[in-house]
């Protein structure tokens, strides 16, 4: 697998050189840590609880995850528990169910994430999303920010439309294709270009409406 050798603050620095929606946002909203997670099962279990929740919701839902089973959320610990024991740490029904597959899976050796980070982004993006449960978002977010990709765009978030929108002065929200056009002009930064968007658009959200 081929990756971009460029680090985060490298890709800033030729974002907001190139493009104009890039240095608004950088310069109202600051600029954007890296997210970085240490890639494997644990990691894209917890992308599955972190979506369509709160950050403070998932948040406190991983902890009782985690606290729940032991400290470690291995495949190993999540088998020890049905849906409903998953289900008493906060996991909704389908993402316990998710979880369970997602461990079966890793455990059987079927989904390898070693060979995954060894991917191609499009051929890992196909591995993940084999899974039942494991969608193009949760794929997209993973590649982000466990395998640290540099040149995604997961045109599927919402607050990543609405944040381009935002900044760019759209009469509407994009759907999928429009966004997925977008974010062409920001290759091969791609990743921390959402990075800027997603800080842009949380910074506007906390202003206050004229």
């Amino acid at each position: 697998m081929t990756r971009i050798a460029v680090d985060h603050d490298t890709a800033l620095s030729r974002l907001e050189r190139k493009c104009r929606f890039m240095r608004k946002a950088l310069r109202e909203a600051g600029t954007p840590p890296p997210r970085v997670r240490k890639p494997g099962f644990d990691a894209l279990v917890r992308i599955i609880v972190e979506q369509q929740v709160s950050v403070a919701a998932g948040a406190a839902i991983w902890a009782r995850l985690e606290a729940g089973l032991g400290g470690a959320v291995t495949p190993q610990a999540v088998r020890r528990f049905d849906e409903e024991g998953l289900r008493g740490f906060g996991l909704s029904r389908p993402k316990a169910r998710y979880a369970l597959i997602l461990a079966d899976e890793v455990a059987s050796g079927r989904l390898d994430l070693g060979a995954v980070d060894a991917m191609p982004d499009a051929e890992a993006i196909a591995a993940l999303t084999a899974i039942k449960g494991i969608g193009r978002w949760t794929a997209e977010i993973y590649l982000m920010f466990a395998l640290g990709r540099m040149d995604l765009w997961p045109a599927l978030d919402l607050a990543l439309a609405e944040g381009a929108a935002r900044l760019m002065g759209l009469e509407a929200r994009p759907d999928f294709k429009a966004l997925d056009e977008i974010g062409k002009r920001w290759a091969p930064h791609r990743s921390t270009a959402a990075l800027v968007i997603w800080r842009y658009y949380g910074h506007i959200r906390k202003k206050p409406e004229a």
